[in-house]
């Protein structure tokens, strides 16, 4: 498979649609430029960490605490769908 991609004045880059689809990419990725050739780098679970920020609890609570949390509320969401 080959592309050619063009760089703008500010030098960013745009994947064509079908490249993109192909690579599974989705969002904000990292390419890697060796030899002429590229290499995409999806991104690490760091990479993505702060986009939940707003997800998450004020309080600050242990994991023993979160995962009996979200095990109460699947359980209430099971329940309640079989009645």
């Amino acid at each position: 498979m080959e592309h050619i991609l063009k760089v703008s004045p500010k030098g960013q880059i745009t994947l064509p649609k079908k490249l993109r689809d192909a690579l599974e990419i989705e969002d904000v990725i990292e390419i890697e430029l060796k030899d002429r050739k590229g290499i995409v780098k999806k991104p690490t679970t760091e990479d993505i960490a702060g986009c939940f920020k707003k997800y998450a609890s004020k309080k600050k609570i242990t994991i023993v605490k979160a995962i009996k949390k979200a095990t109460d509320m699947v359980a209430h969401e099971i329940a309640t769908k079989n009645n």
